[in-house]
């Protein structure tokens, strides 16, 4: 353990947070299982899917998030690089049940070392990672050398951008956020969204992990909307309505990221009559097939 890292559990210790350091600790240890686990089943035993080198494309005008602090201040793209292979896995089962014989594809917006896009794109899915700041780029940390301008993009995603597939627009079937959306202003929160829906396929999940806590680091508070789960579900309930709750039957650690609230958002876009035009998203990456 880093020397960051005892000083953080200490701080907990400190603090009288010991039942969250306890659960962070079962968090590690459960994602060091699966990825065993990931391991044995696919790996070892050959049942990973050949990565396909869609041409994916970005358009943007905005390709750093230079107003961001997280920018100013890279402190979780400089260290981040999260997955959980339980929630991979969980997930791949639930959306290729849902959507069978279909090329999938998945958007992970604040994608930091983009683990969780290269996991998914073992899999034979269409991976996109979109990171506001370009510290990882430039470094090369992570997956960033092998996966640079093929899967991992830089892009300010409070900004429109659009995403296409071998030439055609990209529904994804999944859509992450992880600690993502409080570092988010809240007026520009709509844009976000206005992102998110045109480039969610129909019947596709939105899923994010939240804090209303604060994270300072050199004075400067990173997160900029301190919603508790409660706020983001009634302003999501007004500003988009079509994004429809959903259980996922999934324990904290099991999804990717949490906090001490254990805040997450899970959502599908529902597929209304009328909604976004005819029902393609199905087949709209590039109706490429398994």
């Amino acid at each position: 353990m880093r020397i960051s890292g005892v000083s953080w559990a200490w701080e907990l210790i400190r603090t009288g947070k010991t039942n969250y350091l306890f659960a962070d600790a079962w968090m590690r240890l459960y994602k060091l299982i699966q990825e065993w686990i990931f391991f044995l089943h696919f790996r070892a035993f050959g049942k990973l899917s050949v990565p396909v080198d869609h041409v994916i494309r970005l358009d943007t005008k905005h390709t750093v998030a230079f107003e961001s602090p997280d920018h100013l201040i890279p402190w979780g793209t400089s260290r981040d690089n999260s997955t959980n292979k339980k929630f991979v896995t969980v997930m791949r089962e639930r959306i290729d049940r849902e959507f069978p014989d279909t090329t999938l594809g998945a958007l992970d917006l604040g994608c930091s070392g983009g683990q969780l896009v290269a996991d998914f794109r073992s899999l034979g899915w269409v991976t996109v990672g979109l990171e506001g700041s370009d510290f990882s780029l430039k470094h090369g940390r992570a997956n960033w050398p092998a996966l640079a301008g093929k899967n991992l993009f830089t892009c300010d995603v409070t900004k429109p951008f659009k995403i296409t597939v071998n030439g055609e627009p990209a529904k994804f079937h999944l859509i992450t956020m992880w600690e993502v959306l409080e570092h988010i202003p809240t007026q520009d929160l709509p844009q976000l969204f206005d992102n998110i829906v045109t480039h969610l396929a129909n019947d596709g999940y939105f899923i994010a992990s939240t804090t209303s806590a604060p994270d300072i680091h050199n004075g400067i508070d990173l997160h900029q909307t301190k919603w508790t789960n409660d706020q983001w579900r009634r302003w999501l309930s007004e500003v988009h309505p079509e994004l429809k709750t959903v259980d996922l039957n999934l324990k904290y650690y099991q999804f990717v990221r949490h906090n001490e609230e254990r805040s997450f958002l899970t959502y599908k876009k529902a597929n209304g009559p009328g909604f976004l035009g005819p029902q393609t998203d199905k087949v709209s990456l590039g109706d490429s097939r398994r």
